[in-house]
């Protein structure tokens, strides 16, 4: 028997968004994204793992795995998500504020590159090592055209170098420096990306049973400790 969707009801939260993040961002429990419907960077910590650094006042934490920083909370409203049974699934942390909406791919820098997934409110880019010739090499040649097009290398480059990928939103900006698994392949435990086209095509947002207000955008998801 296959069970129906959980439904849920968004409240508007009374409490500083700020802290709300600094009270789970302290808990090692709790799990973090930034995205659109079709590309998502997650993040999640393990206490004492390799390189961790956790600043509560700055609102940031990074490992050898990932990074998040909470950038700028300014004009920011915090929904809960909460499911039938009360339980709060989510917390949308939410702006009117849009990011570059990029459509093409785009360097930035000498080592960073736009992914042009046009969403109005969350870029994706890829930051490249030093030591990696042949990824910087297929993204300028792929430079103007979609991430998506035909006739270039630049996403099975991306795929077979897994540069660090990079999630910015006008809220947050997260970081991921783990693998992309192979076609099939299941993504590594901690922080992570999924970019999948056929999501992004639709042009949503957020997914279509989302309760979030229509003229909002999401700029960071918190997962609370179940």
């Amino acid at each position: 028997m296959t069970s129906s969707p959980r439904t849920l009801h968004c409240v508007l939260l009374a409490e500083d968004p700020a802290a709300i993040v600094r009270r789970h961002l302290a808990d090692p429990e709790s799990r973090w994204s930034v995205g659109t419907y079709g590309a998502i960077g997650e993040f999640e910590y393990e206490p004492g793992e390799a390189g961790l650094t956790l600043d509560l006042e700055r609102l940031a934490v990074s490992t050898a795995r990932g990074s998040l920083a909470v950038v700028d909370l300014s004009g920011v409203q915090a929904f809960a998500l909460v499911d039938d049974s009360e339980r709060v699934r989510e917390v949308a942390f939410c702006t009117r504020r849009e990011g570059a909406r990029r459509a093409v791919i785009t360097a930035v820098d000498r080592a960073t590159y736009d992914l042009g997934i046009a969403a109005p409110h969350v870029d994706m880019l890829v930051r490249v090592n030093a030591s990696d010739a042949a990824t910087p090499a297929a993204l300028r040649e792929a430079e103007g055209l979609s991430l998506f097009a035909a006739g270039h290398q630049a996403g099975a480059a991306i795929a077979r170098a897994s540069p660090t990928r990079i999630l910015v939103s006008a809220v947050a900006r997260l970081e991921v420096h783990q693998p992309i698994p192979p076609p099939g392949g299941r993504s590594p435990e901690g922080p992570h990306t999924h970019l999948l086209p056929k999501f992004l095509k639709e042009g949503l947002t957020r997914p279509p049973t989302s309760p979030l207000p229509d003229d909002l955008f999401c700029g960071l998801s918190l997962y609370p400790r179940p």
